[in-house]
């Protein structure tokens, strides 16, 4: 057994926080045994549970400030310790104080970007600078989960290559007729078609654009329901625009859920007015649902739906987005015909299989090229 060190900012909902709990999920299966440091508090959350449940342990050690020198200390004595093979970094803060102690306690360390975005202010560039130095110094090697995160990130540290390895989602088993049904009813949507979105409630998701996409819909007296899955800091914003726009009857805010595989697979189409993303987990979990994607033309997702699995529209138009929505809210063999294609690109190039497999191999690579032999 391998044993790997998963370094995250925190175990709040989010994608990379998904492919930590989809990885701990799976990775007995491959030969691995992982430990997961959480950076930030410990509180409950869906992400915590996943992992847990899997009987990986986690390690919560939080601290108001990422320059704290006895987290760090702690840190590289329990990874010199634990007889750690490879250290794996999620986030910013993670990519700076993990590769820094993977770095003082000698060992392999891959350091993985989500996004193509750049935090803004201040603060923001001297942490990116502050990361760009530590990655360029002490990462043996540099991981992005999407060809377009690779390309954004590309030269920001001197000649170092971005390797690529795009994310992995579990395949999602059928869901009976009787339990799409009986989601459907528990939501007050039967006999409407579903447009469902699921991610984190922040400024990013372009949220805004999708309620007025919704609007617009709503007007050519579309009997449709729109269904959001998340929570986060502009959920407020968005309710008092639905609100304020009177589309409270159409549109369901369900917070944060357990079960989106099964929500997804009882929906009928899924939406994404992104402002910026790198490859998003759930427009991956809606074509493995086998639903058709609507979605903007940002960061890896033109990359991955293709005029077969959906429509992509450019950000920031939300006239567009109503009438992508509209064509397949009109036709539902098209709505299926794209589902099934979206089920099968997902299952051939994203599953959770071929996304551990890979990091397997890049496991075996950075611990050989590091000299370091199997821990018994």
């Amino acid at each position: 057994m391998r044993r790997v060190a998963i370094i995250i900012d925190s175990l709040k909902i989010g994608g990379a926080q998904r492919l930590v709990s989809a990885f701990a999920s799976n990775a007995s299966m491959y030969g691995i045994e992982p430990v997961i440091i959480n950076l930030r508090d410990g509180s409950p959350s869906a992400i915590l549970d996943v992992v847990l449940a899997a009987g990986v342990k986690v390690i919560t050690v939080p601290s108001y400030s990422l320059f704290n020198i006895k987290r760090l200390r702690w840190l590289v004595s329990f990874l010199r310790e634990s007889k750690i093979d490879v250290v794996q970094t999620h986030l910013m803060y993670a990519n700076i104080l993990g590769s820094t102690a993977a770095h003082l306690a000698n060992l392999p360390v891959i350091c993985t970007l989500h996004s193509t975005h750049v935090k803004s202010g201040w603060r923001g560039r001297i942490l990116k600078r502050l990361e760009d130095y530590c990655l360029q110094k002490f990462a043996t090697r540099i991981l992005a989960v999407g060809d377009m995160v690779s390309t954004a990130h590309q030269g920001h540290y001197g000649d170092r290559v971005v390797d690529v390895i795009p994310n992995g989602i579990p395949e999602i088993g059928d869901v009976s007729a009787s339990d799409r049904a009986r989601l459907r009813s528990e939501l007050g949507v039967n006999g409407h078609p579903i447009i469902i979105t699921v991610g984190r409630f922040s400024t990013s998701k372009g949220y805004q654009d999708m309620i007025e996409a919704f609007r617009l819909l709503q007007q050519k007296n579309l009997k449709s329901k729109l269904l959001m899955v998340g929570s986060g800091s502009t959920q407020d914003s968005i309710r008092s625009q639905i609100e304020k726009l009177d589309l409270g009857h159409s549109v369901i805010l369900a917070g944060e859920r357990h079960d989106i595989p099964q929500l997804l697979a009882s929906s009928d189409v899924f939406a994404s007015s992104s402002h910026r993303e790198g490859l998003p987990l759930s427009v991956l979990e809606a074509m493995m649902a086998g639903l058709p994607v609507v979605a903007t033309a940002v960061g890896d997702i033109p990359n991955v739906v293709t005029r077969d699995t959906g429509v992509i529209v450019p950000p920031h138009r939300p006239e567009m987005l109503a009438a992508a929505l509209e064509e397949l809210l009109t036709n539902p063999n098209k709505r299926q015909e794209m589902g099934k294609a979206a089920r099968d690109r997902a299952v051939q190039e994203y599953s959770v299989d071929v996304w551990m497999k890979r990091h397997v191999k890049l496991y075996e690579d950075v611990i050989h090229s590091h000299g370091r032999q199997p821990v018994s």
